[in-house]
C-alpha cells in the first residue's frame, strides 16, 4: 500500500507541475502574491517555469525508475532533440561569451540553462502525458487558458483592463509584449482547431463544438487586437496550408465536408487580403490600428527594411565567420556591433536578436544547429503524415500550426512561452511516433532497495541544482528593483504615509548587495543589468550639488568598480564600453572615458552613437576640433539622421565654426532657429543668448498661454541681462495666471533691488 502511495504521489506531482506550467503566462512579478522582480513580465514567468520543470523532473525520474511504462521511448524526433541540445552545449563551450551563453540575462532569461529546462520539459511531457493518455486534457487546459487571455485582450481594447506602457494601444494582457501574446494565441488557435476536429465521434459533440468555437473567436480577436503583423500573416498562412492539405491530400467521401470548409476558409483569407489591399488608403482602414498596420506592409516599410537589408545580412555574415560552433546563445549583439550599418540609425540601438528564429540558431550554434532546428520541423511534418490515428482534420490543423508558427518565426524570435509550446508539440508528435518502439532504458523496474538508495541522492541533486540555478537570480532581480527606486515610504509631519526621497547611502548599499553573490552559491545572472542600472543611477547624481560629496564619491567609486569588473569578465562588448564611457564623462573623467570609447569603436566601428559620444567627450575635454571630426563622421555616415546633424552642428558651434553650423541648419531646416535639445545645450554653454531667445520665442508663439514657456523665455532674458524684456514676460505670466501675480511682482522687486543679479 505504501509503495502504491508514493508512486501515486510522484505521478500526481509530475503531472500537476506540467498542467500548472500552462498557467505560467499569467504570471507578472510586480509584488503581491509574486515577488517584485526586475523585468517582471519575463523573470517571473521564467523562474516559475524552471522551478515547475525541476519539480516535475524529480518526480518523473523517481517514478520512471519504478514504472518502466513512463520511461522515454525512441523516435527520430527524440534523437533530433537530443542532438540539438548536445550540440548547443558544444556551442556554449566555444562561445565568444560562455557565461552569457549559459546564463543569459533578465531581459531574455534564455541561454543554455533555459534550453536545458525546455529539453527536460520535452522528455517529461512526452513520457507522462503519453503513458497516462492525458494529451487531450493537457490541450484542453491550454485552450481554456488561451481563451481567458483572448477575453483579457478584448477587455483591454474595450478599456476595461490596462495595457502595459511598452505596447501602447496593442493588447498584451499579462505578456507585457503584444508580439508574445500574439504567437501564444496563434498556437492555441490551431490547437483549438485540432481539438475541434477530434469531436466528430464524441458523445458531447454539440457542447464541445460550441465551447471550441467560442475559444476560437476569443483567440482570433486577441490575435487581431495585438496588431502583430507576423502573427496575423502566420494565421493566414497556417489556414492556407491546412486548407490546401485538405483539398489536395484528402480525397475520401468522409472528408467532403472538410474540403468544403477548406475551400471557404481559403477563399475568405484571399478575399480578406485582397480587400485590405484594395481599401488600404481609406479612412476606415486608417482609423483601425490593426488594419492600418496590415495595410502598411511593404518592402519599403521600416521594420521590413531593417530585417531584409540590415539585420538578416548581418546574421549571415556572422554565421559565415563562425560557421561550425557559431557565436553561442545570447551573443548576436557581438555580430550586430561588428557588422552594424549606419543606415540603421532610425532602428533600435542595440539588437540582441536577428528577429528570425532560424537565423538566430544559425548564429548561436552554426550550421549544425541551424540544420538540426530545421530537421525538427521536417520530422514533425513527417510524424503528422505518418500518424494513422489522426483524422484529416487533425492532420490539417497540426500542419497549419507548424506552417503558421514557422512563418511567424521568420520575422520574430521565440520567447519562453512560444518555446514551451514548440517543445510540447515536439513531445506530442514524438509520442505519436514512438508508441510501438521500446523504451530507451531497461524495462525492468528498479527494486525498492535500489530506489531507496537512489532517491535521496536525486532529491539532493535536484534541490541543490534548482537552488543554484534559481535562488541567486531571483534574489538579485528582487534586490535590483529596490535599488533603482529613488523614493520610499515615509511619513509627513501629520504622520500620514507618503513617498519620500530615499537616502543615496541606502541605494548604494542595495546596489552593492545586488552586485554581490546575493544568495549562495551566487551566479552571474542579472549582473549586467544591475551594473548598467547602477551606472545610470550614479550618472544621474553626477551634476547634483545637494548630495554629500563623500557619498557621491563612494557611489562613483563603487559604480566604476562594478563596470570595470564586468568588463574584465565580458570583454569585447561595445555596449558596455559605451556605458562605461558615458558614466565616466558625467563625472568629468574624460581621459578614461575616451579610452573606453576607443575600445567601443574598435568593436563597432560604424556605430554613430559611439562616434557621437566620442565627439562630445573630446569637446568636454577641451578638444573641440577633434571632437567635430567624429561628429562629422557620424553625420556623413547617414545624412538622413537628423539627430546626428544637430550634434554635428552643436559641435561646430563649440569649435567656433558658427557660419558652417548655420549653413548646415539652413540646408536641412531652412532656418537657424531649430528647437533641439542638443543645440539648446550648446547655446547655453556658449552663452549664445540671442539663439536661445529666438527658440524660446518660437515656443511661446506656439503655446502663448503656457506659463512655463514664458518663464523659460524670461530666464533666458535674465541670463542675457535684458531686464525690460524680463519684466514684460513676468507681466505676461501674471496676466495668464493671476494667482501668480504677487510672486511675479516680488521677483521683479528682487531684480530691481539687486537681490538677484542677471548674467550669473
Amino acid at each position: 500500500m505504501a509503495l502504491m502511495h508514493y508512486q501515486t504521489y510522484l505521478r500526481w506531482g509530475a503531472l500537476s507541475a506540467l498542467f500548472v506550467a500552462l498557467f505560467v503566462p499569467f504570471i507578472v512579478a510586480v509584488g503581491g502574491f509574486w515577488p517584485n522582480l526586475f523585468f517582471p513580465y519575463i523573470t517571473g514567468k521564467n523562474f516559475a517555469f524552471r522551478i515547475l520543470v525541476e519539480f516535475a523532473l524529480l518526480c518523473y525520474v523517481l517514478l520512471a525508475m519504478r514504472e518502466p511504462k513512463y520511461r522515454p521511448r525512441a523516435s527520430n524526433i527524440m534523437w533530433a532533440v537530443v542532438a540539438f541540445a548536445v550540440w548547443m552545449a558544444v556551442a556554449t563551450f566555444f562561445s565568444v561569451d560562455p557565461i552569457k551563453s549559459f546564463w543569459s540575462n533578465f531581459e531574455r532569461m534564455e541561454g543554455y540553462v533555459g534550453l536545458l529546462h525546455l529539453f527536460a520539459w520535452f522528455v517529461v511531457a512526452g513520457a507522462m502525458l503519453s503513458a497516462d493518455k492525458l494529451w487531450n486534457a493537457f490541450l484542453n487546459t491550454s485552450i481554456f487558458a488561451a481563451s481567458v487571455q483572448g477575453g483579457w485582450a478584448l477587455m483591454q481594447v474595450m478599456g476595461y483592463a490596462t495595457i502595459s506602457t511598452q505596447s501602447g494601444a496593442r493588447a498584451d494582457t499579462t505578456f507585457g509584449n503584444a508580439t508574445y501574446l500574439a504567437v501564444y494565441l496563434l498556437i492555441n488557435f490551431f490547437l483549438t482547431l485540432y481539438m475541434l476536429a477530434r469531436t466528430k465521434d464524441s458523445r458531447n459533440k454539440p457542447t464541445l463544438q460550441t465551447l471550441y468555437s467560442i475559444a476560437l473567436v476569443l483567440q482570433l480577436f486577441g490575435i487581431f487586437f495585438t496588431e502583430t503583423r507576423g502573427a496575423i500573416l502566420g494565421l493566414g498562412v497556417g489556414i492556407i496550408v491546412a486548407a490546401l492539405y485538405l483539398l489536395f491530400f484528402e480525397r475520401g467521401k468522409e472528408s467532403r465536408i472538410l474540403r468544403h470548409i477548406a475551400l471557404c476558409s481559403l477563399t475568405a483569407v484571399v478575399v480578406f487580403s485582397g480587400l485590405i489591399y484594395a481599401v488600404r488608403d481609406t479612412a476606415f482602414v486608417k482609423e483601425m490600428p490593426a488594419l492600418r498596420r496590415l495595410a502598411s506592409i511593404s518592402l519599403t516599410e521600416t521594420t521590413v527594411t531593417s530585417r531584409l537589408r540590415y539585420i538578416w545580412p548581418m546574421a549571415v555574415q556572422g554565421a559565415l565567420e563562425r560557421p561550425v560552433a557559431g557565436w553561442g546563445q545570447e551573443n548576436f549583439s557581438f555580430v550586430f556591433n561588428k557588422y552594424y550599418q549606419p543606415g540603421m540609425y532610425n532602428q533600435e540601438s542595440w539588437f540582441d536578436r536577428a528577429h528570425n528564429q532560424f537565423l538566430d540558431w544559425l548564429v548561436a550554434g552554426g550550421v549544425p544547429a541551424f540544420l538540426l532546428y530545421l530537421s525538427l520541423y521536417v520530422l514533425m511534418t513527417m510524424a503528422i503524415f505518418r500518424a494513422r490515428e489522426l483524422s484529416a482534420g487533425e492532420r490539417a490543423s497540426l500542419l497549419g500550426l507548424l506552417a503558421g508558427f514557422a512563418f511567424n518565426n521568420v520575422f520574430v524570435f521565440d520567447n519562453l512561452v512560444s518555446a514551451v509550446y514548440f517543445f510540447a508539440l515536439l513531445a506530442y508528435l514524438h509520442s505519436l511516433s514512438s508508441r510501438q518502439t521500446p523504451s530507451l532504458a531497461l524495462s525492468k523496474p528498479l527494486s525498492d532497495q535500489a530506489l531507496a538508495v537512489a532517491a535521496p541522492v536525486l532529491v539532493v541533486a535536484v534541490l541543490l541544482g534548482g537552488w543554484a540555478l534559481n535562488a541567486p537570480g531571483l534574489a538579485r532581480a528582487s534586490a535590483l528593483v529596490s535599488a533603482i527606486q529613488t523614493q520610499e515610504a515615509g511619513r509627513n509631519s501629520s504622520g500620514v504615509v507618503v513617498a519620500v526621497s530615499k537616502d543615496p547611502k541606502k541605494n548604494l548599499a542595495e546596489f552593492t548587495a545586488a552586485l554581490g553573490p546575493v544568495r549562495w552559491p551566487g551566479s552571474p545572472l542579472g549582473l549586467q543589468e544591475t551594473t548598467e542600472q547602477f551606472l545610470q543611477y550614479a550618472s544621474g547624481l553626477g551634476g547634483s550639488s545637494t548630495i554629500d560629496p563623500q557619498v557621491k564619491l563612494d557611489i562613483f567609486t563603487a559604480a566604476r568598480g562594478a563596470i570595470d569588473s564586468l568588463l574584465l569578465s565580458r570583454p569585447g562588448d561595445a555596449r558596455l564600453e559605451l556605458f562605461a564611457a558615458t558614466f565616466l564623462s558625467q563625472f568629468g573623467q574624460t581621459a578614461p572615458a575616451i579610452e573606453h570609447l576607443q575600445k567601443a569603436l574598435e568593436y563597432s566601428p560604424k556605430k554613430q552613437q559611439i562616434q557621437i559620444q566620442m565627439g562630445l567627450t573630446l569637446i568636454q575635454a577641451g578638444n573641440a576640433q577633434d571632437g567635430v571630426k567624429y561628429l562629422k563622421d557620424a553625420y556623413e555616415a547617414a545624412v538622413g539622421n537628423s539627430s546626428a546633424l544637430t550634434f554635428y552642428a552643436a559641435g561646430l558651434y563649440y569649435a567656433g565654426q558658427t557660419s558652417a553650423a548655420d549653413a548646415l541648419l539652413v540646408e536641412r531646416f531652412g532656418t537657424t532657429v531649430v528647437d533641439d535639445v542638443q543645440l539648446m545645450q550648446a547655446y547655453t554653454n556658449l552663452k549664445l543668448y540671442d539663439r536661445l531667445i529666438l527658440v524660446w520665442k518660437l515656443r511661446v508663439k506656439e503655446s502663448p498661454d503656457d506659463v512655463q514657456k514664458h518663464l523659460g523665455l524670461a530666464s533666458v532674458y535674465f541670463a542675457a541681462c535684458r531686464l525690460p524684456d524680463v519684466y514684460t514676460e513676468l507681466a505676461a505670466i501674471a496676466k495668464i495666471q493671476p494667482a501668480a501675480a504677487a510672486e511675479m511682482q516680488n521677483l521683479r522687486k528682487q531684480i530691481e533691488t539687486g537681490a538677484i543679479k542677471c548674467g550669473r
